[in-house]
């Protein structure tokens, strides 16, 4: 079984990342990525990984912790893709020659608790994305370098998506007031449909 094919850029510097983290914070944090994986709880926090990790005085950047998080993240949605077994998931890991003991046991005994919930519809929703958070802001233009008084009322919508990896980027646009109703009026119909279905 290929559980481990078409890895991503700067996937074997993640697991030498992985190899820090003390067993407890391993453990939890591949919890947390099933739990997310199983749309349960919310994408993993790089942040308050950092913290922990600090905590234990193992020295990382948020930009290893994010790599880390998507290398559990590409594993387990690769298992699930696969419908691997736990027995499965341990030889590939161990073949691959870049898991160390430790984390090929503590990711075997949680695929054997958890790895049966992971469905592959669920993860292929998985890939588009999930909405975070959405805010929204009216404004006004006073000026611009071609015009000294334009004077037009728009909206500016911000998006926090977390991406198939569980990391989050926000997004932001402006639409006029005219562009806003439409946008406001199709997103009833969506809600309106989905009350009826």
């Amino acid at each position: 079984m290929a559980i481990l094919v078409c890895v991503p850029k700067g996937f074997s510097k993640a697991v030498e990342v992985i190899h820090t983290f003390p067993q407890d914070i391993f453990t939890e944090t591949c919890r947390d990525v099933l739990l997310y994986l199983q749309c349960s709880q919310s994408p993993v926090n790089a942040d308050n990984l950092l913290e922990k990790l600090e905590e234990a005085d193992v020295r990382c950047s948020k930009g290893d912790i994010e790599s880390a998080i998507e290398a559990i993240v590409f594993v387990f949605r690769s298992s699930a893709k696969c419908n691997a077994t736990p027995d499965e998931l341990a030889d590939e890991l161990s073949k691959s020659l870049l898991w160390d003991a430790t984390t090929v046991s503590v990711m075997k005994q949680l695929w054997k608790e958890q790895g049966k919930l992971l469905s592959t519809a669920a993860t292929r929703l998985l890939n588009v994305g999930k909405l975070i958070d959405m805010r929204w802001k009216l404004g006004m233009a006073m000026s611009s370098e071609s015009c000294k008084n334009i004077n037009s009322p728009f909206v500016t919508i911000s998006l926090k998506v977390a991406n198939s990896s569980g990391l989050v980027t926000t997004r932001s646009f402006e639409m006029t007031i005219s562009e806003f109703q439409n946008f406001s009026k199709e997103m009833k119909e969506m809600a309106s449909m989905l009350d009826t279905a």
